[in-house]
């Protein structure tokens, strides 16, 4: 399929990139050169395209206020509709893989765990910095170019990393509200127990992500805390055990922020948390397992189950943990 963006340039698409009845996202290359490669998105087929596909031009809308960042996606072209009843589509810059693709390949040094995650934040900072929330922080919305599948990049601190890294996928950036957001596992307490929420769940996100990353240098087969946990059943259900997990692990009824939630629901008596660690505190257990203390202690100040005293990302930066060179 041949279409035209509003630079003039012509894009043939070429292959699906995901795996759905129909796929809404393209990897296309520019007609007169194949190497010259993008991708292309449109409306998803549940997007209401009798309203105007909204899901789809609100990210568009998101595209264009963070075409200045430096560490998010951009948009670099847009199709125009052929008529009323077509959608627009938007041209984005392509990437190799994410994060996840690269995390399944092989267990990724400190160094380039710390690489990554110090970009990815300053993608978040870029979004918070205009009072929004990203609401969706996983490994699949961290896009990279560079990373070698095989080969881990050196330590030796004097040499650059070339992995590129930005954060993908802007349909779910909102600004601080309540309610259900992100993906079960990066989910953070406050969102579970139905209160208020601000840019703050985004670190809860990336936290987790970051615990993933440790994990897998010890467990490479292990998908990861909450990911581990969840194999059947309904996603409510699947919910309801991260959230019982939760609050085993962070003793969520001691802190004061949740004091005034109903914990009458939260099944968590048979709960060995997210480790499956019983009455061991999941940062011994981590330890324990292999991973070096002061990574543990850097996971705990991130994970701070009361959003308002959660780090910001300029917090985190100013610790200089995630300083490579």
């Amino acid at each position: 399929m041949k279409v035209i963006g509003e630079s003039g340039r012509t894009y043939i698409l070429a292959a699906p990139l995901v795996q759905r009845r129909i796929p809404n996202v393209w990897k296309a290359y520019q007609w007169d050169n194949e190497k010259d490669q993008f991708v292309i998105k449109h409306p998803q087929s549940d997007d209401s395209p009798e309203k105007g596909w909204p899901a789809f031009r609100k990210e568009m809308e998101m595209q264009r206020l963070f075409r200045p960042a430096k560490f998010i996606r951009k948009m670099v072209d847009i199709i125009p509709p052929l008529s009323d009843a077509e959608p627009t589509m938007m041209v984005l810059e392509p990437f190799e893989k994410t994060l996840w693709s690269a995390r399944t390949r092989r267990p990724l040094t400190t160094r380039e765990i710390k690489h990554i995650m110090k970009l990815a934040l300053l993608g978040l900072r870029e979004i918070h910095e205009k009072g929004l929330v990203y609401c969706d922080f996983k490994m699949e919305n961290v896009v990279l170019n560079g990373f070698n599948d095989t080969d881990p990049a050196t330590d030796d601190v004097g040499i650059p990393l070339r992995i590129n890294v930005k954060l993908a996928d802007l349909g779910s950036v909102l600004a601080p509200d309540r309610g259900e957001v992100t993906s079960i596992t990066y989910r953070s307490p406050e969102v579970y127990f139905g209160k208020a929420w601000t840019s703050a769940i985004d670190i809860w996100a990336w936290g987790i992500a970051y615990f993933h990353l440790l994990q897998a240098q010890i467990d490479f087969n292990s998908p990861g805390i909450y990911d581990s946990i969840i194999t059947g059943g309904t996603l409510e259900q699947k919910a309801a055990i991260i959230r019982a997990c939760q609050c085993h692990d962070f003793d969520l009824r001691s802190v004061e922020y949740f004091q005034d939630c109903d914990f009458s629901a939260v099944d968590d008596h048979e709960v060995k948390g997210g480790l499956n660690s019983g009455e061991e505190h999941w940062t011994d257990r981590l330890v324990a397992l292999g991973i070096p203390e002061y990574d543990v202690v850097f996971l705990y100040a991130v994970l701070q189950p009361d959003p308002t005293k959660r780090m910001t990302v300029d917090q985190i930066l100013e610790t200089g943990y995630l300083d490579v060179y």
